[in-house]
């Protein structure tokens, strides 16, 4: 896309420095008729009538005169001035055909959002569309909104007779649309709801922003904080998977969920977080601002001692805890600047 760009911006340079050049060279011509009998015509001779006449000819025109009727011959008036400045005329010409081929590439451009930095124009839950796309899927959710799932055969019908699109896309045109709209994950075919539509459901997008802020989380967990049927979660997760708007990894034979644009480096790390005794750790240690010990944290989470050493460990593999010894007793901290920047590093939208 930017290569495309670039060569056509240097397309739109060329015609310009031929443009200023031809007025350049123009500017440099005087432009002068002399007559055969060496007197200028004066207008203020003559004054037109209510009635006047240019034949089919193009050679007279008749005019009334306050001193007398005359005949003035208009047709070799301009043959003769495109006789004397027929190269000035031609390159008129050229330029006019030049600037009209420019504002069709300008235009062009500018439809199909390649006039943008990125080469796109909209965006639609993280992913870049052009402007021909984005009114190809108004016309979509047009046709949904009186149908029951997107057939894209029936789609691309409908949008042609709409006949809304700029451009004039044909049938393969817009069927081209469409597909780079599947290929993007905006629709997807035998669905009622397209990537704008499928967070407009409560529970969903609770769930969606559940697994934004808590990268790893598994299903169960999800059913409980929204406190619905775990078998309604995995319908919800099953169409934000659909949409590309997550992602699930397996990690030791348990899925855990993941933003689609949060990078993959470092998914056991969340996934470990995430775990419900590990996160409830994690919690305590934020609400401790002087630091505690193992045997204090077990004590007030109810939570055998071994289970608290078994995640405290993970937790300090990614170097997310600080440790001081006083009276030889360790006391542990949060790092919650390492924390917040190891979600701020790895998130890549």
């Amino acid at each position: 896309m930017k290569r495309r760009l670039r060569n056509y911006l240097v397309i739109l340079l060329l015609i310009n420095i031929s443009f200023l050049s031809l007025v350049y060279y123009i500017s440099s011509i005087k432009f002068e008729y002399e007559k055969d009998n060496s007197e200028e015509i004066n207008t203020g001779k003559y004054w037109f009538g209510d009635r006047y006449f240019l034949d089919t000819s193009f050679e007279l025109l008749t005019i009334d005169s306050a001193d007398s009727s005359q005949f003035i011959e208009i047709s070799r008036f301009f043959e003769d001035l495109l006789q004397d400045n027929e190269e000035i005329f031609y390159i008129l010409g050229l330029i006019g055909t030049g600037l009209y081929f420019e504002f069709q590439l300008f235009s062009r451009f500018i439809l199909t959002g390649y006039i943008s930095g990125d080469c796109t124009l909209f965006e639609i839950e993280g992913v870049n569309v052009t402007l021909e796309e984005n009114k190809i899927l108004d016309l979509i959710q047009e046709y949904l909104d009186y149908n029951r799932v997107f057939n894209k055969e029936k789609v691309a019908l409908f949008i042609k007779s709409r006949n809304r699109v700029n451009g004039n896309l044909n049938y393969n045109g817009i069927t081209t649309v469409i597909d780079s709209l599947i290929k993007k994950n905006i629709i997807v075919e035998g669905s009622k709801l397209t990537r704008t539509t499928v967070l407009l459901n409560t529970n969903r997008k609770q769930i969606y922003h559940l697994i934004k802020e808590n990268p790893g989380i598994y299903k169960n967990s999800l059913a409980k904080k929204l406190k619905v049927c775990p078998f309604v979660t995995k319908w919800h997760l099953s169409m934000l998977l659909t949409f590309k708007l997550i992602r699930e990894v397996n990690i030791n034979g348990h899925i855990g969920y993941f933003d689609t644009f949060l990078s993959t480096e470092k998914d056991i790390i969340f996934y470990t977080i995430s775990k419900e005794k590990c996160s409830r750790i994690v919690e305590f240690l934020k609400l401790s601002s002087t630091g505690c010990t193992k045997s204090q944290i077990s004590k007030a989470l109810h939570m055998h001692y071994n289970t608290v050493t078994k995640y405290l460990d993970e937790i300090d593999k990614f170097n997310l805890l600080v440790k001081r010894n006083v009276n030889k007793k360790e006391f542990l901290h949060l790092n919650e600047d390492n924390l917040n920047q190891l979600k701020h590093k790895f998130t890549q939208k």
